[in-house]
């Protein structure tokens, strides 16, 4: 009777397999294949093409949802909010590639879409036009990927306005791939991981260490698990300075 039991069992095991591996929705973007590849031409890590779509935004960027205050970036870069649906937390901060047609744009994400849907962009309209050829499409379906950040600046931090000396908040730029994790040190032995705030706007944390009126260590982990160390850094609390952390993520 046990045996019986058993292959029973067994096969009702298979047929839950079977039905699982045949309901499953690979047009859905939570299915797609998210390993990253190498790209021949630049080198860098690179994600599958997805579907999705862009449109763009006519209005001021004191309407941003997220405090994250892009500086300058690399020629041929436009700026985006994106949705979030499907989208990892390191979405600030990171670059895609947005394609229709023969045309590809390369875009860093700078906001967040309210109440974002799946693979949406909401472009700059010159970002918008330079891709479809008419701002009067208004809404295009296109392919996109994440991608590097191409860029050979360091990677900078800059102190957050209404830091002080007991409580830290910075903003990291120019990584070339997305953020998972930045931590601070005041004695470059001992780190503290920072909170990011959402889709890593900022990082913060409530000093462990007590005030920091002595130089701080940055270590910064990207989302492939590259890291970059800084030197110790002398860190104006009530600034909103920027330092170079010395080095870039590996390509």
């Amino acid at each position: 009777m046990k045996k019986k039991h058993l292959f029973i069992n067994l096969v009702l095991c298979a047929l839950l397999a079977a039905f699982t591996s045949c309901s499953k929705d690979d047009n859905n973007p939570e299915n797609q294949q998210d390993e990253p590849v190498t790209d021949p031409e630049t080198g860098g890590k690179v994600t599958d093409w997805k579907d999705g779509y862009i449109t763009y935004y006519d209005q001021p960027t004191s309407n941003d949802s997220y405090p994250y205050p892009l500086p300058k970036m690399e020629k041929g870069y436009y700026n985006v909010a994106v949705g979030v649906y499907f989208f990892p937390d390191y979405i600030l901060g990171s670059a895609y590639e947005i394609k229709y047609g023969d045309k590809t744009i390369r875009v860093v994400g700078k906001d967040i879409c309210p109440d974002g849907d799946n693979s949406w962009f909401d472009n700059t309209p010159e970002g918008f036009e330079y891709l479809t050829g008419d701002k009067k499409l208004g809404k295009v379906n296109v392919q996109w990927r994440e991608t590097p950040y191409y860029t050979d600046k360091n990677i900078e931090i800059r102190v957050k306005s209404g830091s002080n000396a007991w409580f830290l908040g910075v903003f990291v730029f120019n990584g070339r791939y997305g953020i998972k994790k930045l931590e601070v040190s005041d004695d470059g032995k001992k780190f503290y991981e920072m909170t990011p705030y959402k889709y890593n706007a900022f990082w913060e944390l409530q000093c462990p260490f007590g005030k920091y009126d002595h130089p701080l260590t940055f270590r910064i982990t990207d989302r492939y698990n590259h890291t970059v160390t800084t030197k110790p850094l002398n860190i104006n609390p009530d600034g909103t300075d920027g330092y170079d952390a010395g080095g870039n993520f590996e390509y």
